[in-house]
């Protein structure tokens, strides 16, 4: 199990973002791929069509058509992706700078996955409970610290930042996750140790 600090202590590192752990960041990343592979698609389509003879073939025809057809299927899908995602990630940057701390448990998740090299970001919902009563359901897109994988499931508590105009928009505070199991072991150390004290004493 886990649980959710909303009061970091005052040192501690400030909040960081990557962009390959969040679903926004992943999405520009592949919008800033394809972008410029549809301005090379359409350098191609221009070069082919100047290289044509001056009575093309049927083939010619063809090859200019098909390079032609790669440019906005690429260029639709990569530009929506570079925008929205830049701009997502940069609200959820905001909100995990600037938001209100909470906490919220976690209904449903999807997507985990403990190899290393096929790790991305999961998809996770949340009912987040709001500073000033009640909840708001949220789905955040997010890669969850492979320490913590074999804890995270539905019905366990997290730390989240929400933007309170938006309480749909939240992030998950990963740095204050705590393991319960590594809480209540220092709770049992310390009480032996005033127990031995009190013995000794």
């Amino acid at each position: 199990m886990l649980d959710g600090m909303t009061n970091p202590h005052p040192y501690a590192a400030p909040p960081r973002l990557p962009a390959l752990q969040t679903g926004a960041g992943i999405a520009r990343l592949t919008g800033a791929i394809l972008t410029p592979i549809a301005l090379v698609m359409a350098a191609a389509t221009a070069l082919v069509w100047v290289s044509l003879p001056a009575a093309p073939s049927a083939d010619d025809w063809i090859t200019l058509a098909v390079t032609a057809a790669f440019v906005p299927i690429l260029a639709g899908i990569g530009l929506p992706l570079l925008v929205v995602g830049a701009r997502r990630l940069a609200r959820l940057r905001r909100v995990l700078r600037e938001g209100t701390p909470t906490t919220a448990v976690i209904t449903a998740i999807t997507g985990l996955n403990a190899d290393p090299d096929e790790r991305s970001a999961s998809r996770i919902d949340l009912a987040v409970a709001l500073p000033g009563g009640g909840t708001a359901q949220a789905r955040v897109r997010q890669e969850v610290p492979l320490p913590l994988l074999r804890f995270v499931g539905p019905g366990v508590r997290v730390p989240v930042r929400v933007d309170l105009s938006d309480p749909t928009l939240a992030v998950i505070d990963w740095r204050f996750v705590e393991r319960r199991e590594r809480i209540a072991g220092a709770v049992a150390g310390s009480a032996l140790v005033d127990l031995a004290a009190g013995l000794l004493g």
